[in-house]
């Protein structure tokens, strides 16, 4: 596995252990946005290893396509998680999503962000073993 690949995928279970912590203190939307970067994060690494750079987009559905993600679950479910991006950076968009953001909800984001490091993970080692 190339050193950069390790990297992303390093940053990314920092990233869901940040999210674990803000979903214990009740920050359920920082929790969501730290679930965002994992999935980012694990995709990326993903790409890297295929000798691509990946491209500078927060879009996870198209990061998981380009990935090569095909779980059409999991697929489905980054689309609300992609959200939790765009939140972190429009008051709008942030006030709608601290709504309906409560700690079920931000556990069920970081499972689907666990979800994709574990696939972008077990993608990694099989192709590098």
């Amino acid at each position: 596995m190339k050193p950069t690949t390790r990297d992303w995928l390093e940053i990314a279970a920092e990233d869901l252990d940040t999210a674990q912590a803000m979903c214990d203190g009740g920050r359920y939307l920082y929790a969501g946005f730290q679930a965002q970067q994992t999935a980012e994060k694990a995709l990326r690494a993903v790409i890297q290893e295929a000798v691509r750079v990946p491209p500078k987009m927060h879009d996870l559905e198209t990061l998981a396509e380009r990935a090569g993600l095909d779980d059409g679950s999991l697929v489905g479910r980054l689309k609300v998680l992609s959200a939790y991006y765009i939140a972190r950076h429009y008051p709008a968009e942030r006030a709608s999503l601290r709504k309906t953001t409560d700690q079920t909800r931000a556990l069920e984001l970081m499972t689907t962000a666990r979800q994709v490091l574990a696939w972008a993970t077990r993608r990694l080692t099989s192709t590098t073993s």
